[in-house]
């Protein structure tokens, strides 16, 4: 059955969505606790209508930033200062339906300070996302090389596919740039399909993925090439320079604990890699078979 949380956040968010539902509680019970209620011929509809709209657009931000938002200090800022914002305009709202005895004049004290102290902490919440939102661009950056078309991206892994990888090269190869290819395949994957099925398959790829983006330069591309196999491409590097750069990204998948369902035991893999400088006239399609026989000569002398 379909649900909420099956499509947002909101599981993430208990805690959240609690207290957005303590402020509207706590507000309710200090009107009706403490206030009286006005005589219908003096309550105001427009200011009704006005500071009305204020307490709902308030909440459908407090439930958009939970439902599309993941837990963390950026959206714990927003909905704190949400909430705090929320508490001022809910009781400003209920003044319209509510008198209260002179005694209860702390009441139009806390009524105000709330809304203040919310701003300050929304704005501190809106420089972390800032900061966020940088950090999310230049990954952004790392990983699709100033190019951007989403029809040739690979659904599973985010990484180009290779047909248009290739195209991308070989526009590049009217530069003088030291141009470099290499291929990593993970070894045993099929193995790992069968034993822990595909989902999981799938989701060890995106894992490896993000972990290519992550080592390589911001000018470097990679590609998703078939199945298990990642073809990376090195600008301006000599071959010694690509191959510690392509061993160190084997070394970190290796050291990838990729954990199974509830399982806490890690899956550890490895990989094989191959490369080879490509030069102004050289066919990307056949360097890159070239590289794919040595790999598949590797797998079978392995077995």
């Amino acid at each position: 059955m379909f649900t909420l949380t099956q499509t947002t956040q909101f599981k993430n968010h208990r805690i959240g969505l609690l207290f957005t539902l303590g402020v509207v509680v706590v507000t309710t019970f200090i009107a009706l606790f403490f206030g009286e209620a006005k005589p219908v011929d003096i309550i105001s509809g427009s200011d009704i209508v006005g500071e009305g709209s204020i307490v709902l657009l308030t909440l459908a931000w407090m439930v958009a930033a939970m439902a599309s938002r993941p837990p963390g200090k950026v959206t714990r800022l927003l909905i704190v200062g949400l909430g705090f914002f929320l508490f001022s305009v809910s009781l400003d709202l209920l003044d319209e339906f509510m008198t209260y005895p002179d005694s209860a004049y702390w009441i139009t004290m806390i009524e105000s300070y709330p809304a203040a102290i919310g701003m300050v902490i929304m704005t501190g919440a809106l420089y972390q996302w800032h900061l966020e939102q940088r950090a999310l661009n230049l990954q952004l950056r790392r990983r699709e090389w100033d190019y951007r078309d989403h029809d040739e991206i690979d659904a599973i892994t985010q990484l180009y596919r290779a047909t248009y990888w290739q195209r991308q090269i070989e526009a590049l190869q009217k530069s003088d740039t030291a141009l470099v290819i290499a291929v990593i395949d993970i070894d045993d994957f099929a193995m790992f399909n069968q034993r822990y099925g595909r989902a999981e398959g799938d989701r060890y790829l995106q894992e490896v993925a993000q972990l290519i983006v992550m080592n390589l330069r911001s000018h470097d591309l990679a590609c998703r090439y078939a199945g298990d196999r990642f073809a990376i491409l090195l600008p301006g590097v000599t071959v010694a320079q690509a191959n510690a750069m392509i061993e160190e990204l084997k070394t970190s998948i290796a050291n990838v604990a990729f954990r199974h369902g509830n399982s806490a035991s890690a899956i550890y893999t490895s990989a094989r890699s191959g490369l080879l400088p490509l030069h102004p006239n050289d066919s990307v399609h056949r360097v890159l078979s070239t590289l794919l026989v040595k790999l598949d000569n590797t797998q079978h002398y392995a077995a």
